[in-house]
């Protein structure tokens, strides 16, 4: 499922739908707050207020909202999936607060992904939220922060960390260097 172009029929909610437009009108955000996965391959309906068999659900660990040229705005979010679970991934479900199912995506007779026992699945999900009401859906990140969306912001930490620390290492052997020039003149 990492393959974006795999991601592209996913199905928004009658209520889900509902829940955004009636923020929509109060002036208020809808947040996506949770993820959730299921083994069951299926074409979805808009009429959905559950994943088939919903074997794990997880919060929102990362999420950002983003202008793509060829695909309209996107809301990029991440989930992180562990624990001791095992599964084939066949379903998605998207969750906003009050536990309202806001899409899903599944495909018949197609397995999405995979979770292993105890081991952590990372993935990165692109929402195309374009048709919606500007500016009123959002995501609340979980405790479970696995932001992967700030790459640029960690390379100039990095970088300058590095430059830092190699000046430091230059101040400490000019000061070695010092000494022993003090030391060798009986100083």
């Amino acid at each position: 499922m990492s393959d974006p172009s795999t991601f592209t029929p996913i199905v928004w909610t009658e209520q889900g739908l509902s829940k955004l437009l009636s923020a929509s009108q109060q002036g208020i955000s809808m947040a996506i707050t949770h993820v959730s996965a299921g083994d069951q391959a299926y074409a979805p309906s808009n009429t959905q207020t559950a994943l088939r068999n919903q074997l794990q659900i997880v919060p929102i660990g990362g999420a950002e909202i983003f202008d793509d040229h060829q695909f309209g705005k996107q809301l990029r979010f991440s989930a992180l999936f562990d624990g001791p679970q095992e599964y084939p991934v066949k379903e998605i479900g998207i969750w906003s607060t009050e536990q309202t199912l806001v899409a899903v995506y599944s495909v018949p007779n197609k397995q999405l992904n995979y979770k292993s026992a105890d081991a952590a699945w990372l993935e990165v999900f692109n929402l195309s939220v374009s048709a919606l009401p500007n500016d009123n859906i959002t995501c609340t990140v979980g405790v479970n922060n696995a932001n992967v969306f700030l790459t640029e912001e960690l390379l100039t930490m990095t970088y300058a960390h590095v430059l830092q620390s190699k000046n430091l290492t230059k101040q400490i052997h000019q000061n070695f260097l010092l000494n022993k020039r003090l030391r060798n003149a009986g100083l």
